[in-house]
Parts: C-alpha cells; sequence; structure tokens
C-alpha cells in the first residue's frame, strides 16, 4: 500500500489543467453528498470529529512525513488556513498510518502548524477512498462532500483560492 500511495502520487501527483479554465488547480467536483463520519485523535491525544466543525469548510488533507509531495504543498495549505480561517476555512492534516512520535517530531522539526489527526490504521483514509497521497477532501459548511484534489497542488495559486473563496461565500 505504502508503495502504491508513492508511485500514485509520482504519477498521478501532477497538476492537471481544468478543461474550462486552463488551470493548474484542479478538483474533481462532485454532487454534494454527507461527508463520511471521522472521528480520530490529535497530536495531544485528544478526540477531533468532524461534525465538530460543521458550519465552516473543511479541508482534510491526508499525508504522510515519508511522502516528499505532501511535504512540498504543507508551507501554502499552513499559509491558506491562517489567511481564510476567519472567512470559515478549517485545514486538518490527516496522518496516514504513522506513530504519534513520528508525526511529532516531524511537525516540531517543519514548524508545521496545522490540527494533526493520526489515522494510525487508515481506517478513515480508506473510508474517504483516498489512494494517492497527498489528497485533500473538501467539506462545505453543511457537512457535504463537494471535491477531492488528488496529489500536489499549488495552494498558493489564486485558483486555489477562488475556488475556496467560492465554497467560503456558499451559506451551504
Amino acid at each position: 500500500m505504502l508503495v502504491a500511495a508513492l508511485v500514485g502520487a509520482l504519477v498521478w501527483g501532477r497538476p492537471r489543467p481544468l478543461p474550462d479554465t486552463g488551470s493548474d488547480f484542479s478538483v474533481i467536483r462532485s454532487a454534494p453528498s454527507p461527508a463520511p463520519a471521522l472521528a480520530l485523535r490529535d497530536l495531544g491525544g485528544g478526540p477531533v470529529r468532524l461534525t465538530d466543525f460543521r458550519g465552516r469548510v473543511v479541508l482534510l488533507n491526508f499525508w504522510a512525513t515519508w511522502c516528499p509531495p505532501c511535504r512540498d504543498e504543507m508551507p501554502a495549505i499552513q499559509a491558506l488556513a491562517r489567511e481564510l480561517d476567519r472567512q470559515g476555512l478549517v485545514v486538518l492534516a490527516v496522518n496516514y498510518q504513522e506513530g504519534a512520535e513520528a508525526v511529532r517530531q516531524f511537525t516540531g522539526e517543519a514548524r508545521f502548524a496545522l490540527p494533526v489527526l493520526l489515522d494510525t490504521d487508515g481506517a478513515v483514509t480508506r473510508q474517504y477512498r483516498v489512494t494517492v497521497l497527498p489528497t485533500s477532501v473538501l467539506i462545505d459548511r453543511r457537512g457535504a462532500l463537494v471535491g477531492t484534489v488528488i496529489g500536489f497542488r499549488d495552494w498558493a495559486a489564486p485558483e486555489a483560492r477562488a475556488y475556496l473563496q467560492g465554497l467560503l461565500a456558499s451559506t451551504g
């Protein structure tokens, strides 16, 4: 599974343009459907549930410390989280099958400031049908899954900001 995720990240992680805009930021849009339940522990051991964020737009970023594209997109994702927090964006970094100590060490060295959730058995990652790392899942204010971004993306790009600001402007 780990080898498949890494190969997938290299092959499918390249940005592909949207046919209508020519942008390098592409989202697999889906008809809104209820997001699968999520209940994980954070690095401090506290419980975090997706329902805790109802009324906010949630970006679930599935990643691992051993994944170079995951590490490459983190600075822009952190900046995005800081910039759009007051507008209602929550970014949750869901770590795939690594132990708390390894993740804690990495996040400390990388000065990682996002909330990190531990999917130690990979159950949530499978529930969200994530097969490539990184993958980001977008959930609207009502808790509906509305889009998926597979592979590395430049979250600092104007197209990424525009897409997220559109979700944030929506009342749900």
